[in-house]
């Protein structure tokens, strides 16, 4: 769909839109009672090369085969050419993902209704960080895409997540249909933008002008991973100018302040301050997320204001960046990002799940929230 005809009518249709494909294969495993069944037998399951286990309920059975397919015009060289961000930003990559996509995601209110619920099915927000944060090592990792990566399959199994999550909170007696249906289209295509554009913008925010090529391969990256998502083909542009004013025209129509968003952001400053080294590190995330996604956008959320000294900054890092800036603070800013991606993976796994990678789970219900 072409720039321009994102309308409200359009966008107001997606709202109640979800995933046939997926939707079909999650309601024939729970009207069998193989849930807990299928979870276990797809646990293992982790590299795009795993062959199928074997006896999964037809539904999934095909599900799985046919989003297995990358679609006729993926491009095998934009692709590596866009996974290689990663290897030369992975840090900041990390960084600008849970600094800027998901606060982004947290300040669209009825988004942030089922992304709340969603803590439930897990065991917490510092899992579900740590889950996306893999998910986007997964895609972009040498060979993400590929026959013997784990992008596909990380895909394949986030879009069951999806489905669950509408199969049980829509059913949930305290969720408003004026919300939309859970996990709905518009919500998907927001989502995935927040990668495909969100990543690049806020990379020049911290001082990586990405030459346009580069822009458009990370974007066509993503095009592919909405399109294993099940993304609605017209929510799933091709251009990354088309995909940033998608992406601004949900944000016009979402944007709104709630408690789900202010709480799930809370658990992001939560999980910053405890992976950074030490007290002085302690202003990091409101300072990065309000340079950002600005003010305006990070008030809606609650995000303390900024403070973080070049000082504090200094002291703590060995990281000397020479790739251009933005101003006078994206130097110092952008090396701040970098201490926190790196301190994500090092510090991120060790705190909550022992130093191992990160494996999605489809789960099998809504559990009660643990008391805290």
């Amino acid at each position: 769909m072409p720039a321009g005809v994102w309308t409200d009518e359009v966008l107001n249709g997606m709202r109640e839109t979800g995933d046939a494909v997926g939707d079909a294969a999650i309601a024939e495993t729970y009207a069998l009672g193989r849930q807990e069944e299928v979870r276990q037998a797809l646990l293992g399951f982790g590299k795009n090369s795993d062959a199928l286990p074997a006896g999964l309920p037809p539904q999934l059975q095909r599900y799985f085969e046919q989003s297995s397919v990358l679609p006729e015009w993926a491009d095998q060289e934009l692709i590596e050419r866009g996974r290689r961000l990663l290897g030369r930003y992975e840090a900041l990559i990390v960084s600008t993902l849970l600094c800027a996509s998901l606060p982004l995601c947290y300040g669209c209110s009825d988004g942030a209704q089922v992304l709340a619920r969603s803590q439930r099915l897990t065991s917490g927000v510092y899992r579900r960080l740590m889950e996306t944060s893999q998910f986007v090592v997964d895609v972009l990792d040498n060979g993400g895409l590929g026959p013997h990566g784990r992008g596909i399959r990380s895909a394949q199994k986030i879009r069951l997540l999806h489905a669950t999550m509408r199969y049980h909170v829509g059913r949930q007696d305290d969720w408003n249909r004026a919300w939309g249906l859970p996990v709905n289209q518009e919500d998907l295509a927001g989502t995935l933008m927040s990668f495909s554009v969100v990543i690049p913008r806020g990379l020049g925010r911290l001082g990586v002008d990405l030459p346009p090529e580069d822009r458009d391969a990370f974007f066509h990256v993503w095009r592919v991973v909405g399109y294993v998502l099940g993304v609605d083909d017209r929510l799933n542009p091709a251009a990354f100018d088309d995909g940033a004013e998608l992406f601004d025209t949900i944000l016009r129509r979402q944007q709104k302040s709630s408690q789900a968003g202010i709480a799930l952001t809370k658990g992001v400053l939560d999980f910053f301050r405890d992976v950074l080294p030490g007290p002085a590190f302690a202003g990091v995330g409101p300072t990065l997320i309000r340079h950002l996604i600005g003010d305006q956008a990070a008030d809606l959320v609650k995000v303390p204001p900024a403070d973080f000294t070049k000082t504090a900054l200094q002291a703590g890092s060995a990281v000397n960046f020479g790739y251009g800036k933005t101003g006078d603070t994206a130097p110092v800013v952008a090396e701040a990002a970098s201490e926190l991606g790196l301190a994500v993976f090092k510090n991120g796994l060790r705190l909550t799940n022992k130093g191992r990678r990160y494996e999605w789970q489809v789960p099998t219900g809504l559990a009660e929230p643990q008391p805290s």
